[in-house]
């Protein structure tokens, strides 16, 4: 059962496309990233610390007026993107798609057409600055 909603988003067409990489994208459990009102967490993890080129993304499950709502926060860099997609039925839409401006951690969710329902998931994805690095979480 998933409902979603947003946190401050600018809303741009479709994500961009992630460039190829010999980088695995890692999920580990969110550890110390999960925040007091999740009751989920997913976490997607792409690239090297040492050089600096690494996507992090978080998948925040919260529960809000009885209804699951979800968002993405991501450390991407300057440039770098972070978005949510929704998946029912067989079909996956982006919900939105915001831009770091800054060093920064970014945030970002959805507001609009709340459903709670069998068959709804939902996920996070991020990417660097030119769609490098492309990394999301398990679907929820």
């Amino acid at each position: 059962m998933l409902g979603a909603a947003l946190a401050g988003a600018v809303v741009l067409p479709g994500a961009t496309a992630a460039s190829a990489s010999s980088d695995p994208v890692h999920r580990p459990a969110c550890g110390s990233y999960q925040l007091p009102d999740d009751h989920a967490c997913l976490m997607a993890v792409r690239g090297k610390q040492v050089d600096g080129r690494r996507v992090t993304v978080d998948l925040h499950a919260q529960k809000k007026h009885g209804h699951d709502w979800v968002f993405g926060a991501a450390w991407v860099g300057k440039g770098g993107h972070v978005w949510v997609e929704r998946q029912h039925a067989g079909h996956t839409q982006t919900l939105g798609r915001k831009t770091s401006l800054g060093e920064g951690a970014v945030s970002m969710g959805w507001d609009g057409a709340v459903h709670d329902g069998p068959g709804y998931r939902a996920r996070a994805c991020a990417d660097l600055k030119g769609g490098k690095l492309r990394a999301c979480t398990n679907w929820y």
